[in-house]
């Protein structure tokens, strides 16, 4: 229990390097571009550059589509800044949000927290069994893994690169069931 006498939440977030990374991949890109279009135009000459791409407006058109994506990059990883994964952990369940993918799960719908490495990933994911056996197919989980395509023994996964690693957040999710699950 908290100070004011409410049950604790806790928030894990994505590992910020991750967001980082993206912001300064996405931003050295963009200088790279703009760096090149400019050095091109002072070789050529700006009024030489400006007559060529009024001649042609489709080389305007190329020119322009590696900039906008890479601006759209850009600013899709400073939106994550705001708009970033998280596991929020009540008394009542967690919830989570990845990406545009949202759900909530009460702790009595679990059976174990664990991290496990998919066949397709170098990488410890995050995830739970259900107490249902969700496994063999339960239409209330089914999800998007269809039972030909899953690369884990999981029932439901969250993901990797959480912040403190994987062993550590499926330790504090299955603490936190083991304390409210049984109420």
């Amino acid at each position: 229990m908290s100070d004011e006498g409410q049950a604790p939440v806790l928030i894990i977030r994505k590992a910020r390097w991750r967001v980082y990374s993206a912001i300064a991949i996405s931003a050295f890109a963009l200088l790279i571009q703009v760096s090149a279009y400019i050095w091109v135009g002072s070789i050529v000459g700006l009024g030489q550059a400006v007559r060529f791409l009024a001649e042609d407006p489709f080389q305007v058109v190329l020119m322009a589509v590696p900039i906008l994506v890479t601006v759209f990059l850009l600013g899709s990883s400073v939106a994550d800044l705001w708009r970033g994964d998280f596991i929020k952990l009540t008394d009542k369940g967690f919830s989570f949000r990845i990406g545009y993918r949202a759900r909530t799960v009460r702790w009595t719908d679990v059976k174990q927290f664990r991290s496990e490495r998919p066949s397709d990933s170098i990488y410890l994911s995050v995830g739970w069994d259900h107490q249902d056996d969700a496994f063999n197919g339960n239409p209330i989980w089914e999800g998007s893994k269809l039972e030909g395509k899953r690369t884990t023994t999981l029932d439901s996964d969250i993901g990797w690169g959480w912040q403190g690693g994987s062993e550590t957040v499926s330790a504090t999710l299955e603490e936190w069931r083991r304390r409210y699950g049984d109420r």
